[in-house]
């Protein structure tokens, strides 16, 4: 009996994160005009991708590095100073194929800083990741008449678009007071959501905003959180992404008259990610014949399926104390997050642990009425609950600080806490099993036993018994009505033929 199959394609398109690169930026700054440096107290800094293009076997990239720097002048008053550094990079790679899907991820791993005279010297280490999508098709097995199929519900993905999309974000804070200088400005952005409902992707998330100003000679700071939602312009049902954000630009406009001032803020928000679309289908992956010998040529399909974004938040605590030959703290005047480095995201079974340290920067008033700064690390290890985790789940991540809070203890001693909050992209492996072939060998000689028994073995299937029997799954089990799926290894099975 000639076996009749019919094949569709189906497209099966999947991220390839590409070896990465480091790239060291070095500034240096002269502070002779405005007094001298005396200690850096915070330095913090991003870094941002402004744009990419994929050639063949290479990828050109162009970004920025932003540092905003506070430190003690020769008069032991705060400064500051903002500074922005450009930087492009050529990325070779023979898995490049012009023109295709490919994004940069940029993150600062280091940043540090070295007084030399009034000079203040800051290199900084970038990693430049590049992710592209590899488009690819399949061939599935959709119908085999005239043979007995095993089929799988199966799930692939399709490449739908690249999200670049920016989005504006501004919040007023009324200070009641004339601002007299903002000596510190620094906003970082965080995705906490990508739903897909009625057919459109939107993203949500959060950005947390730290001024430190003065006013009437006293400094003051204000942190701020603000929420943002965007919709894509992209359109469909079954869509998954894993959106990352970054602060593209950041504006402080002051407003209002002496004695009122209002600070306002003005953020853009760049997104980046790709989207694909899960496709469910159901796929023959194995088939016999009871009456011919088939020769069945099967592979197997990898590629990781996109989950989309968690958000998790833990607030995590801290303290600093003051060497015993300086003097007693009066009073803290800003503690500045400088830098949040997730070292470690590991997927556990219905959990996920995030490993990271926050660095912060104390600023604060002495008894003696100087001011001074004390450099804190707050590492932390937090274990999430989440239901649908495996361990097998490939997971990557960016985390933000946000509510920091500080408290003087016995005069020494100072107390931080702040709350992590951690967006999660989770990609589970994927491994189908597809025909490639199938072409029918001889005739089968008929069974002509009246009475067959047959002992399987512990964990073959019902469906391997059938294809060892040379029988339908249905005939089977009416003669053996009390069989299972899985075999449990202490079964007999009895098949009565007609000769």
């Amino acid at each position: 009996m000639a076996i009749n199959t019919i094949f569709k394609s189906v497209s099966s398109d999947y991220e390839r994160n590409l070896d990465g690169k480091q790239i060291v930026m070095q500034c240096n700054f002269d502070t002779t005009s405005k007094g001298g440096v005396t200690k850096v107290c915070a330095l913090s800094s991003d870094a941002q991708i402004t744009k990419v293009q994929a050639l063949s076997k290479q990828i050109k990239v162009s970004g920025r590095v932003s540092l905003k720097l506070v430190y003690l002048d020769g008069e032991n008053k705060l400064n500051s100073f903002d500074y922005i550094s450009d930087f492009s990079e050529d990325m070779a790679d023979d898995k490049v194929i012009a023109d295709m899907p490919c994004l940069v991820r940029a993150s600062v791993v280091d940043s540090v800083s070295s007084v030399s005279g009034s000079e203040i010297k800051v290199q900084t280490v970038v990693e430049l990741i590049p992710t592209v999508v590899e488009i690819s098709t399949v061939e599935l097995l959709e119908e085999g008449e005239g043979a007995l199929a095993l089929r799988q519900d199966q799930d692939y993905q399709r490449y739908i678009a690249t999200v670049n999309e920016e989005l504006e974000v501004s919040d007023e804070y009324a200070c009641g007071a004339t601002v007299d200088d903002v000596l510190f400005y620094d906003s970082k952005v965080v995705v906490c959501n990508v739903d897909n409902a009625d057919d459109k992707l939107t993203v949500s998330g959060q950005i947390e905003v730290c001024i430190i100003y003065t006013s009437e000679g006293v400094q003051a700071t204000k942190n701020i959180s603000l929420p943002y939602v965007q919709e894509l312009a992209v359109k469909g049902e079954n869509m998954r992404a894993c959106i990352t954000a970054k602060v593209k630009e950041s504006k402080l406009i002051i407003e209002g008259g002496d004695g009122d001032n209002t600070l306002k803020t003005i953020i853009c928000v760049s997104l980046q990610g790709f989207v694909m679309q899960i496709e469910s289908t159901s796929a023959i992956v194995d088939l016999y014949s009871p009456t011919n010998a088939l020769e069945v040529s099967k592979d197997t399909v990898c590629f990781d399926r996109q989950n989309g974004v968690m958000r998790f938040e833990e607030r995590i605590s801290g303290s600093v104390a003051v060497d015993s030959q300086d003097e007693s703290i009066k009073n803290v005047i800003s503690s500045v997050v400088t830098q949040n480095s997730l070292s470690n995201i590991v997927a556990m079974q219905n959990c996920i642990l995030a490993e990271g340290v926050l660095n912060t920067s104390v600023i604060y008033m002495s008894e003696g009425g100087n001011i001074k700064c004390i450099q804190v690390e707050l590492p932390y290890s937090l274990q999430f609950d989440k239901d649908g985790i495996s361990q097998s789940d490939i997971l990557c991540g960016s985390a933000i600080a946000t509510d920091c809070a500080h408290k003087v203890k016995r005069d020494r001693e100072i107390e931080l806490t702040a709350n992590i909050v951690l967006s999660v992209c989770s990609k589970t492996p994927v491994e189908n099993v597809v025909i490639k072939s199938l072409e029918e060998g001889e005739c089968l000689q008929a069974n002509t036993s009246a009475i067959s028994v047959y002992l399987p073995s512990k964990g073959e299937s019902i469906w391997q018994v059938a294809k060892t029997l040379g029988m339908s799954i249905e005939s089977i089990m009416e003669q053996n009505a009390e069989l299972g799926e899985v075999m449990q290894g202490d079964e007999r099975i009895v098949i009565y033929r007609e000769v």
